[in-house]
């Protein structure tokens, strides 16, 4: 079983800006594509959980 968080995007300076509100925390990725994959390597560093065991959905 895997843990979800819900995410936000927005453009900033060119890059995707994300927030993680559920852990406090932002990252930022070149491409829309990345976005997911930057979220959850993040998450995996802040909380310890395997990034294969993370989902992410983007809320508006």
């Amino acid at each position: 079983m895997g843990q979800s968080y819900d995410i936000e995007i927005s453009r900033e300076d060119g890059r995707w800006l994300i927030r993680i509100p559920e852990i406090d925390a932002t990252t930022y990725a070149m491409r829309r594509t990345t976005v997911g994959a930057a979220a959850r390597e993040c998450i995996a560093t802040r909380t310890g959980i395997p990034i294969g065991y993370i989902a992410v959905r983007v809320s508006n």
